[in-house]
């Protein structure tokens, strides 16, 4: 336990203290638009919750607050690690990302070694999804905008959640190297998720699972910024029409 606990207290501030649950941090605390900074508090990213203990769910219920979980996964990822339990007072949505998986497409996905290489195949993936999965964007956003506290996820809490993050900061006015940094913050909930598999299943052979370097996602930014003007300008494409219901709830 004493592990755990130093563990937890060198994560950046931005986590949640979970102890199953390995990626769930407040995307608050940013600085934003007019001297603003993003309230804390209100909307939570994550991994997903398949391995959480009941502490972990009560935790995020009882001391968080949460009202509405949305999960951006294919319904047969729940096979392999099963969706947010059902509870009393919490509103689950199933909004999955549309995208072709990665796994088929003839990149290698593990063993991208060149970070210049892994950039590119990420931009490509993450712009790719933005527009094949946008109602799923939309529909987060809208959640998110009706006020009360959310968490949305997907299963390592990486690259679909990172998305629905960058789009909200993006409106909010948190500034593209910001986004970046909370979108590159994924690492340390990578290496407790890593840290917990090896010892409760052993170090796998070959290591799955790709980096998230801020770059990746400053270039996502920027071809988004190209195909539609702006972040806050792909939102509105895909539908979302509360851009100030955001500003309204969720900036100090």
């Amino acid at each position: 336990m004493g592990m755990e606990i130093t563990a937890l207290e060198t994560l950046p501030p931005q986590f949640i203290p979970t102890v199953n649950v390995f990626n769930l941090r407040d995307i608050g605390g940013w600085n934003a638009r007019d001297g603003k900074k993003v309230k804390t508090g209100q909307v939570f990213r994550s991994d997903n919750f398949g391995n959480a203990t009941e502490a972990d769910i009560d935790h995020v219920v009882n001391h968080l607050g949460v009202k509405h979980v949305i999960d951006l996964r294919r319904a047969e990822e729940w096979d392999e690690s099963a969706r947010f339990p059902d509870l009393d007072g919490v509103d689950f949505h199933h909004f999955e990302m549309l995208h072709i998986k990665w796994e088929q497409i003839g990149l290698r996905v593990n063993g991208l070694s060149d970070e210049a290489e892994l950039i590119e195949f990420l931009r490509h993936r993450y712009t790719g999804m933005m527009e094949s999965g946008y109602l799923s964007v939309r529909d987060s956003l809208e959640v998110i905008a009706s006020g009360e506290p959310v968490v949305f996820h997907c299963m390592a809490g990486k690259d679909r959640t990172g998305i629905i993050a960058a789009v909200l900061l993006s409106i909010l006015g948190v500034d593209d190297e910001d986004i970046a940094a909370d979108y590159a913050l994924t690492s340390f909930g990578s290496a407790r998720w890593r840290a917990w598999r090896d010892e409760n299943f052993g170090k796998p052979e070959v290591e799955s699972g790709l980096a998230t370097p801020a770059e990746a996602m400053l270039q996502t930014i920027r071809e988004i910024n190209a195909r539609f003007g702006s972040m806050e300008r792909y939102a509105e494409a895909t539908g979302f029409k509360g851009a100030d219901a955001l500003r309204d709830l969720l900036l100090q």
